[in-house]
């Protein structure tokens, strides 16, 4: 009796799967058939209410919704040109000091000019142009990069010597995305890449073939938005530290009554 209970235990547990099991063994056809239970009812409940319980909700809750007055990531420019000229120095181009310019004195900038002669057609050489312009506390306004070339030999030059500078640029300001572009400048196609204020453009000039542009510059004009970031970290209105934290010192002098 003991063995049978327990022999029927296993055979009928889990809706009778390894009575179905054995029975398929030996031979025995077994017909399944799908039973529908009844759609149940929807049972109403009241749960205890919790009474003299004080829950901290956040003050932001409450706060009405911020309009007109959002701002966006904008890429700082306080990227050293100075830095930058020496760098490319470096880099085999042969940059001029980094010195007030010509036109305005209040900003800085230092240039590479390159001619390529064009042995077929002396009188139209291939020429390479490089400047870089920056404010004096350091905050970089713009480089250019202009090469003209006249004859086939010089084009895969000139283009890799632009390519050289779109890389290397990307690398010291940490801009690495406009490095992506470096594929379509290989191949003279035109782009437009502007992200966080900031852009690179690289286009061809209209009034002759083989002329082509490749700027970095500020995006412009900024954004409502761009210039709240401006305005937002614009030390020249923030309020003066005391002298505890590095601020300039109280003057001295008596007491007025």
């Amino acid at each position: 009796m003991v063995a049978g209970a327990i022999a029927a235990t296993v055979l009928l547990a889990n809706n009778r799967r390894n009575l179905n099991h054995v029975m398929r063994s030996l031979g025995i056809p077994i017909v399944e058939t799908m039973v529908i239970p009844k759609p149940g009812t929807m049972e109403k409940f009241k749960g205890k209410r919790l009474k003299d319980i004080t829950l901290m909700v956040d003050a932001y809750v409450f706060m009405p919704e911020i309009k007109g007055k959002q701002s966006v990531f904008l890429r700082n420019m306080r990227k050293d040109g100075e830095t930058l000229c020496a760098l490319f120095e470096r880099l085999g181009f042969k940059m001029s000091t980094w010195q007030p310019g010509s036109f305005a004195k209040n900003v800085n900038e230092c240039y590479n000019e390159e001619t390529i002669p064009n042995t077929a057609d002396p009188d139209n050489p291939s020429s390479f142009f490089l400047m870089i312009k920056g404010a004096p506390d350091g905050t970089l306004i713009s480089t250019r990069v202009k090469f003209i070339f006249n004859d086939a030999a010089s084009r895969t030059r000139l283009t890799d010597m632009a390519a050289k500078v779109l890389t290397e640029y990307a690398k010291a300001t940490t801009w690495t995305e406009i490095a992506e572009q470096k594929g379509k400048l290989m191949m003279l196609q035109p782009f437009d890449s502007s992200l966080f204020g900031f852009s690179a453009r690289f286009t061809s000039e209209f009034s002759g073939t083989g002329r082509y542009n490749l700027i970095f510059s500020r995006t412009s004009p900024l954004t409502v938005e761009q210039k709240r970031t401006v305005a937002y970290f614009d030390r020249t209105k923030f309020f003066p530290l005391t002298p505890d934290y590095g601020g300039p010192q109280f003057a001295t002098g008596p007491a007025k009554s």
